[in-house]
């Protein structure tokens, strides 16, 4: 994956995200084929890394990517959405 900048790497995400919502609608009507869950499981993998260096850069996008080894960080920087990203 190329460098990204923060609000980048989170539009990236989000773009990979709806990609992976498209690919269930099909799958949810198409569960026996082979090539939509070919691309499920690449999009899937890709979101997957994306979140881990977002995560390593930036801090967690969601409750569920909280490192919590020492304390519950969370709530102590602001969140993607509060427009925080690229400034």
């Amino acid at each position: 994956m190329r460098q990204m900048g923060q609000s980048e790497l989170f539009n990236y995400i989000n773009q990979v995200s709806f990609m992976l919502d498209d690919i269930t609608l099909y799958l949810n009507t198409h569960p026996t084929c082979q090539q939509a869950i070919a691309k499920y499981n690449y999009y899937k993998d890709i979101r997957k890394e994306a979140i881990i260096i977002y995560t390593e850069m930036y801090g967690p996008i969601c409750k569920y990517d909280v490192n919590v080894n020492n304390h519950w960080d969370w709530v102590n920087k602001p969140w993607p959405w509060e427009g925080e990203c690229g400034r």
